[in-house]
């Protein structure tokens, strides 16, 4: 259905709303690495969706009030899609750049669509067929030699970046929240959509905020700053959220999935031209590896357990 979307987000194929949604989501890797010395974590989180409050209110704002019973009436599940899309997913993100590499987080992303069919069998349990799980089991290696910078050392050590394990659970939470969509029980246009659980998300980002500012003082209002908050607002939470779920609509979250694999291919060049970051030959293997699972976890469709 198309109806409800802004154009011209309603009117693009699922292939373009969800490879838009993978490279403005880049592009957020790339300025919240750059400002990861400078602009506190949980502080940007909170202003980024504080942006998207301000953006979103005056376009759905009477809407979500209109429908305020819908939000209360299903209040598990907005508390779900909140906490998993909205708070877990951006502060691990955020708090991960500060000790790992922007490329090393966005090839670790890249993995949602094995973890994806993971949380699929569990909330909703569809099947994973035996290619896909050879597909998993393949992407897992891949992701190992990433962690591990493909040395057997630091295997043996398990001496892995505690960014790498947060931006690892940061794809948890995106994979319990592109899954649930599905489950979706109102009839909230998507601008209302993405307003309500900006609503819902916000006080528990301002609370962490406030520890944060406590124990780490503020930011500096730099030009550089306020650009990266406006754009991690606009770009990386309102249209990509819209274009995302959208994709979701089409073709499914399983389907969706593998999308979230351009998001390293467009944050790769960013971080090489802004950031100064290198291309490793961990980095080009642990990718060729982790596309070769999802080629191969992507050849057949999920089928569905019978219930009961």
């Amino acid at each position: 259905m198309t109806a409800g979307y802004p154009f011209p987000v309603k009117r693009l194929p699922a292939s373009v709303l969800l490879s838009a949604a993978s490279a403005f989501w880049g592009g957020n890797f790339i300025v919240g690495r750059a400002v990861s010395s400078s602009l506190p974590p949980l502080t940007l989180s909170f202003y980024r969706w504080l942006v998207a409050l301000i953006v979103l209110l005056p376009l759905a704002g009477k809407e979500v009030w209109a429908k305020r019973r819908q939000i209360r009436d299903n209040a598990g599940w907005f508390a779900l899609v909140t906490v998993t899309g909205t708070v877990l997913f951006h502060v691990f993100v955020y708090v991960g750049l500060g000790t790992t590499t922007a490329i090393n987080a966005t090839l670790l992303v890249a993995t949602s669509p094995v973890i994806i069919p993971v949380v699929a069998v569990i909330v909703h349990r569809d099947r994973i067929t035996g290619m896909q799980g050879v597909g998993i089991a393949t992407s897992i290696v891949g992701v190992l030699i990433i962690l591990t910078r493909a040395d057997l050392d630091v295997l043996a050590s398990f001496a892995f970046s505690s960014g790498d394990l947060l931006i690892l659970a940061a794809v948890v939470a995106w994979a319990v929240y592109s899954v649930v969509l599905r489950d979706r029980r109102d009839d909230l246009s998507p601008l209302g959509f993405v307003l309500a659980i900006t609503v819902l998300g916000i006080p528990i980002l301002f609370v962490l905020y406030l520890i944060e500012l406590a124990g780490q003082g503020g930011f500096d209002p730099t030009p550089g700053h306020l650009l990266t908050i406006v754009y991690v607002g606009l770009f990386a939470s309102v249209l990509a959220y819209l274009a995302w779920n959208k994709g979701v609509d089409l073709i499914g979250a399983v389907r969706a999935g593998p999308y979230m694999s351009l998001m390293p291919v467009f944050a790769a060049l960013l971080a090489v031209v802004f950031l100064g970051e290198s291309l490793e030959l961990f980095h080009m293997v642990g990718t060729v590896v982790i596309a070769l699972g999802l080629v191969l976890s992507g050849r057949r469709p999920v089928a569905r357990l019978p219930a009961g």
